[in-house]
């Protein structure tokens, strides 16, 4: 029996707005019409949605190559760590680039893996995502950065846009420097129920509203920001990581009354292990190899909800 994961909220955002969807596979035998996410964007409609299968293979000749996003898209992968996590059992766990340069305004990444994300347009959603770092440009506003893994940099993000919310993210960025900012250039933007795993937090910030937050150390660098009911321990830094997030780890190091209140598992929206968007997926997926002429191919579904 094989595994399969494929992702069915796309399908119903594009019922309701008559966008389509177009699948990318670079699997060697994949029935997917297109090989890449390039070919896939030519072919699609603003509105569309680029479902991209987990593979084994990059979809970027390297970990430098760049994809530019031109047209309003939702970019559309399976999550990461999906064996690890549980979500399947066996097979590829990611949808991989080198990275994303997001150019159109109301583009939305989700359950991509990928190493470098700019931001050059407002109003861009990226959600349960494993990210290595980030770079918001300047007049971008109103990003949503929620739910991802971030491996991180010296400046996780940067660049002098506003209202831009970054909330139940896991940064994994360490610095034994008291002077290395995690985050950098936001300006009026809520910083909320995150965690992050390194000995010093900082954060060059000018009128934002930092909450709900779980780390070791903070140190506001920044000017006029609301930095009020966030929880520091060092529990979290003892093995910082890239490695993926076990919640059993958390639940025995830090106290529950701590997880459910402050950083990424905690709030409306808590990080979601394996980055699965949300919706109905399939879990189970059998398929007969060899069918007499004639009969019915009898295929087995399990579908399951991710939240």
């Amino acid at each position: 029996m094989k595994k399969a994961l494929l992702i069915l909220v796309a399908a119903c955002m594009a019922a309701a707005s008559n966008a389509r969807i177009l699948r990318v596979s670079n699997v060697n035998g994949s029935s997917a019409p297109y090989s890449s996410i390039e070919a896939a964007q030519d072919a699609a409609s603003s509105g569309d949605t680029i479902m991209v299968d987990a593979s084994s293979t990059r979809y970027t000749v390297s970990s430098s190559t760049n994809i530019d996003l031109t047209k309003k898209l939702v970019i559309l992968g399976p999550g990461y760590w999906l064996v690890q996590d549980g979500v399947v059992e066996e097979g590829a766990s990611s949808a991989s680039v080198g990275s994303f340069t997001v150019k159109v305004e109301g583009t939305v990444i989700k359950g991509m893996t990928m190493g470098t994300l700019s931001i050059e347009a407002s109003n861009v959603v990226v959600n349960r995502c494993n990210i290595g770092y980030i770079k918001i440009d300047n007049g971008a506003s109103n990003a949503i950065i929620s739910q991802n893994f971030i491996t991180g940099s010296p400046s996780a993000y940067y660049g002098s846009g506003s209202l831009h919310q970054v909330t139940n993210n896991i940064f994994t960025y360490y610095t034994s420097s008291p002077s290395n900012p995690i985050l950098t250039g936001f300006n009026q933007s809520y910083i909320a129920y995150n965690t992050f795993r390194s000995k010093y937090v900082n954060m060059n910030l000018t009128d934002c509203t930092v909450e709900h937050n779980l780390w070791a150390a903070f140190n506001d660098q920044g000017s006029n920001n609301s930095v009020t009911n966030n929880y520091e321990t060092d529990i979290i830094n003892i093995q910082a990581t890239n490695d993926f997030i076990d919640k059993d780890y958390y639940a025995l190091e830090i106290p529950a009354d701590v997880i459910n209140t402050y950083g990424a598992f905690a709030g409306d929206s808590p990080y979601i292990l394996a980055g699965v968007p949300s919706g109905p997926v399939i879990q189970d997926l059998v398929v007969p190899t060899t069918v007499e002429v004639g009969s019915k191919l009898n295929v087995t579904v399990k579908i399951g909800m991710m939240k």
